[in-house]
């Protein structure tokens, strides 16, 4: 076994174990970026949405009105409601 050969192998190893490393360690700041830029994004929204609600308030729509508009006030959503399957009787 030449030394130097050996050596090189073993360079190469250690290389793509580090190179997988550091392209986790960058997939995971691109993730974190990408939520952190999603995350604003809904906060801003959120603020838009509650500032278009106020200006329809003090144009003299009632919060009732404007759900009847199918418009959904500001705030966290309303849980869905799961809906119940009929039970069926087994066949004798």
């Amino acid at each position: 076994m030449n030394p130097d050969q050996a050596a090189e192998a073993a360079r190469r190893l250690l290389e793509a174990n580090v190179n997988e490393r550091v392209k986790a360690v960058r997939d995971l700041a691109e993730a974190a970026n990408e939520a952190e830029a999603s995350e604003c994004a809904a906060a801003e929204a959120r603020d838009r949405h509650t500032r278009a609600w106020d200006t329809a308030l003090k144009a003299g729509w009632s919060d009732k009105e404007l759900r009847q508009t199918g418009a959904r006030a500001p705030g966290p959503a309303a849980p869905k409601r799961r809906q119940r399957r009929a039970a069926t009787s087994p066949e004798g």
